[in-house]
């Protein structure tokens, strides 16, 4: 699906191609990101708000954000250059193999997104990208899917090695454990609204909830209930601040089966009612 000018080089359900952003005007309302944006920036700068927090953009910094996360306050210099490959939830969890320690990926994204690349990492991401475009807009290969899969699965584990020395990952032996809980948190990373039960990923996963559970116990400390609801709390603060969504919405958003329900899961989360706690949010009060 080509677009000429527009952003967008090339996207369906699965994945998204972006080139050029210079011709998106500047603007400030709020994006909600609702895929798995890479964006590599290649020259220029751009200066925007990611889940509250003023980041700015510039030349050999990669840029990396999940589902659920919102993006307001964009701001571009003439020459602003990028790369982007965007990959929607669905496809994401049709993958076979992500990359290890994604759960210590992920919570260390959430906080810092950005990470500066030297040269030869730029290099090598722009190859990845520029094979993955050729392959897609020369779609001639019976086996043109599978050839997708597998660029995708590559590029996610050199994204993971961009970032493990600036969160110095601990190694990990790659055991069924390990497998088991990769596919587990591939599953919670890329679900929207997230599904609370471990019974929901243990019957995706063919294993039981107390295995599951036994499993992020031993490799993580923390029982598989306790990562689903670190997982959706982030995501209620996320939507909380958002004015354009009502907490009603909100709760139906999130699967809650009343905005009364959703009201005492947030109080016991978060020690406050989902009003309270956007009022504070209002007041640019932060809550401990």
């Amino acid at each position: 699906m080509l677009h000429g000018k527009d952003m967008i080089v090339y996207g369906d359900n699965q994945i998204t191609l972006i080139e050029n952003l210079n011709n998106i005007e500047n603007h400030i309302k709020p994006v909600h990101i609702e895929m798995v944006v890479n964006i590599l920036c290649l020259k220029g700068k751009a200066s925007f708000s990611y889940n509250s927090e003023k980041l700015e953009l510039k030349a050999n910094d990669l840029f990396v954000c999940y589902p659920n996360s919102i993006v307001v306050g964009n701001e571009y210099s003439n020459d602003f250059e990028i790369r982007g490959i965007c990959l929607s939830r669905d496809y994401m969890k049709q993958l076979i193999t992500l990359p290890r320690n994604i759960w210590e990926t992920i919570l260390y994204i959430e906080k810092s997104p950005l990470a500066h690349l030297d040269d030869s990492n730029v290099e090598l991401l722009m190859q990845y990208y520029n094979l993955m475009r050729t392959k897609i807009l020369n779609a001639n290969s019976v086996n043109l899917n599978e050839i997708l899969d597998l660029l995708t699965q590559a590029i996610l584990c050199e994204i993971q090695d961009v970032f493990a020395p600036l969160a110095k990952f601990e190694p990990v032996k790659y055991t069924s454990s390990n497998l088991l809980f990769s596919k587990f948190m591939g599953l919670l990373s890329t679900s929207l609204p997230h599904e609370r039960t471990v019974t929901y990923y243990a019957d995706r996963l063919f294993v039981s909830p107390k295995y599951l559970s036994a499993v992020c116990k031993e490799l993580t400390g923390n029982t598989a209930s306790a990562i689903i609801n670190t997982f959706m709390v982030k995501e209620i603060e996320r939507l909380l601040k958002m004015n354009t969504l009502s907490i009603k919405e909100i709760a139906n958003e999130l699967n809650f089966s009343s905005i009364s329900f959703f009201g005492k899961y947030v109080r016991k989360k978060l020690g406050m009612s989902p009003k309270h706690y956007r009022e504070l949010l209002a007041k640019g009060k932060k809550h401990d």
